[in-house]
């Protein structure tokens, strides 16, 4: 009985198994790409997540991102994504021509939406031991009791043995304790102006931060999604005003700026 449970933990444990090479998948950039001691490693469990809701987008965009260069660079190319049902409510389903824009053939993916969260984490185990799929996308709201530590180390084991990468996108969710081997937090940036393109609205522009890694490694990083290379590029931070209610924006399409908050813009009535 000793001895199985030790097998047990022994398979479960997050450490690289002798002998094996690591396949890993950069992000392109210098910085982050040196702390992953060279990318993500493929066959395994990472964790994307979003604080809130309204940062889903940027979350969803690097999972589609990665997801695009796990299918280039395993040479499979078709995923299984695993939505909670809850995460549609708050967030919607993903959307084919954006997935498009990433470089990734929507209709390469295979949508799942089961009746709840243990039906959702059955599937994803499931499909991690699918050797034909490039990755697993298993998209949560919150921090569900179910998805447990135990939960994460099986998906990690699923992942390891059958060398299918295993994405957690979790939606609302807080930072706890896991068996994945990096946590990612992502939000959106104001994007800078684009040279080509003075009046649109830029190029997305996200706050990569990496939480956690195996290695003990953190960062910090704006990047910008660059559409017509498909990769990232370094993005750039603006020291934002004092007051950002200071002064009301530039109207558009006018030679003067609006004035100081609280100017007087009318004459006053005399008697």
């Amino acid at each position: 009985m000793h001895s199985d449970a030790a097998s047990l933990l022994d398979r479960l444990s997050l450490s690289p198994r002798p002998g094996r090479g690591v396949t890993r998948l950069g992000l392109g950039l210098p910085a982050p790409d040196a702390r992953l001691e060279g990318g993500l490693a493929l066959g395994a469990l990472h964790e994307i997540r979003a604080a809130e809701a309204r940062d889903i987008g940027a979350a969803t965009g690097l999972v589609v991102a990665l997801l695009a260069g796990l299918c280039a660079r395993s040479g499979r190319d078709r995923v299984l994504w695993i939505s909670d049902p809850a995460t549609a409510r708050d967030a919607g389903l993903p959307c084919p021509d954006g997935i498009a824009q990433y470089g990734l053939d929507p209709s390469r993916l295979t949508l799942v939406h089961p009746v709840d969260v243990k039906s959702a984490l059955w599937a994803a185990e499931e499909g991690a031991r699918c050797t034909d799929l490039a990755a697993v996308v298993l998209h949560l709201h919150g921090n569900p009791p179910l998805f447990d530590r135990v939960a994460g180390r099986r998906l990690m084991l699923r992942a390891q043995e059958s060398g299918v990468t295993v994405l957690v996108l979790r939606q609302s969710g807080v930072a706890e304790a896991g068996a994945a081997l990096t946590r990612w937090r992502v939000a959106p940036l104001p994007s800078p102006p684009d040279p080509e393109f003075p009046e649109g609205l830029g190029l997305p522009q996200h706050r990569l931060i990496l939480e956690r890694s195996r290695t003990g490694q953190t960062g910090d990083w704006p990047v910008i999604w660059n559409p017509k290379r498909r990769a990232f590029d370094h993005g750039r931070i603006d020291t934002p005003p004092k007051d950002p209610l200071d002064r009301l924006p530039a109207s558009a399409h006018r030679p003067d700026r609006a004035g100081q908050m609280g100017q007087v813009v009318d004459l006053r009535r005399t008697p």
